[in-house]
């Protein structure tokens, strides 16, 4: 029988396998650089992602301190001081909140009344914040963890709070030698003995507007006029905001301390190239660190001291976290007002709009942000 066997049966296959083709050297790097395109084109968009998540947890942490603060006043009709310095015990009358005149900061004063409060379960109002002697047993000896007495006051100031704490702040490491205060306000001695960092704050106290911030007629050169919200060895009462609680700054960033930054970046000490450790606002515990606004020239960036920039022309934030606000948010900073809303504040903000907004009773006519 015969059979008739065609030469194209059984070769579509093998001729489709014998013609393919792989990527060539061109194709290959279309491809790698369609794929580096997308992914330059969305990690901005990660990363803006990321830094809005941050501000929107930084903006809850304000608010929670401000409920803090508005719990406090509705339990004790008062404010606390913005800090109890040095000079307290000097006081007569003793100041309300603080009957043994001892060093205290602000955060302490109102963590009882936030979800924070077991953190100062050990403090004890009759010993300066950076006390290191038993608050318990007066056997109680230093840990090798801590360096310290556990049950001191200095050892309840290490413990890390997460409310007071900016996520957009880099790491700052470990910071456990602190300078002795330089200001009078504070007798607090040099502290080497920690073994862990104390913890961190990135959120202060604004107790005022300094003389010469603004041109003359200067507004703010009595102490009535140029007082912040809260101030220092001293209660205040809902009566002294006179310009409003919606219109008065209660709680502003000064993030990244104990280390210093200047616009943007950290500031090493010109001699040796170590990082620069400032001596105020060194912890969340800490008694100094509320600041009043001084004249800022971010052209001094360089130069031992920023202070100094002619009447109205100072820079309101973000040139120096010396005693200054200071945020690690894009464009502006956080911050919480009298009545608790929290608000994001521009830097490009005017100078004098922006001193309205710091004092309780200026008497200025201010749009708020």
């Amino acid at each position: 029988m015969l059979r008739f066997t065609s030469p194209w049966i059984g070769r579509p296959a093998e001729r489709s396998t014998s013609r393919r083709k792989a990527f060539t050297l061109v194709e290959l790097l279309v491809v790698i650089a369609i794929i580096a395109t997308l992914i330059g084109l969305l990690l901005p968009a990660v990363q803006s992602a990321r830094e809005s998540a941050r501000r929107t947890q930084c903006m809850s942490n304000a608010r929670q301190i401000g409920l803090a603060f508005q719990v406090c006043h509705d339990a004790r009709k008062y404010y606390p001081a913005a800090m109890f310095s040095a000079r307290a015990k000097t006081l007569k009358p003793a100041p309300p909140g603080n009957p043994a005149g001892k060093e205290h900061s602000w955060r302490v004063l109102v963590m009882p009344f936030m979800e924070e409060q077991q953190a100062v379960a050990n403090y004890t109002m009759n010993k300066d914040w950076f006390d290191a002697t038993s608050n318990g047993s007066p056997g109680q000896q230093a840990t090798p963890t801590l360096g310290i007495r556990p049950d001191s006051n200095l050892a309840v100031a290490t413990q890390q709070v997460a409310v007071y704490r900016c996520p957009s702040v880099p790491t700052r490491g470990d910071v456990t030698r602190i300078p002795a205060s330089s200001d009078s306000d504070s007798g607090r001695p040099a502290i080497n003995s920690l073994r862990v960092p104390l913890g961190h704050t990135d959120y202060e106290a604004m107790t005022g507007v300094k003389n010469g911030v603004l041109p003359a007629p200067d507004p703010y050169t009595t102490e009535s006029t140029s007082a912040g919200l809260l101030t220092k060895d001293a209660v205040t009462r809902q009566r002294q905001i006179t310009d409003g609680l919606s219109k008065t700054l209660l709680i502003v960033e000064c993030a990244g301390r104990p280390l210093v930054y200047r616009m943007g970046r950290p500031w090493s000490k010109p001699a040796t190239g170590e990082a620069w450790v400032y001596d105020q606002g060194v912890g969340w515990s800490d008694s100094l660190g509320p600041f009043k606004l001084d004249s800022i020239d971010p052209t001094k960036a360089a130069a031992t001291n920023m202070k100094g920039a002619a009447p109205g022309t100072g820079t309101p934030m973000n040139a120096t976290n010396e005693g200054e606000c200071y945020s690690f948010h894009s464009g502006g900073m956080v911050a919480v007002f009298g009545d608790v809303s929290t608000r994001f504040i521009s830097e490009s903000i005017d100078l004098r709009t922006f001193c309205g907004l710091i004092t309780r009773a200026g008497g200025e006519a201010v749009e708020t942000p």
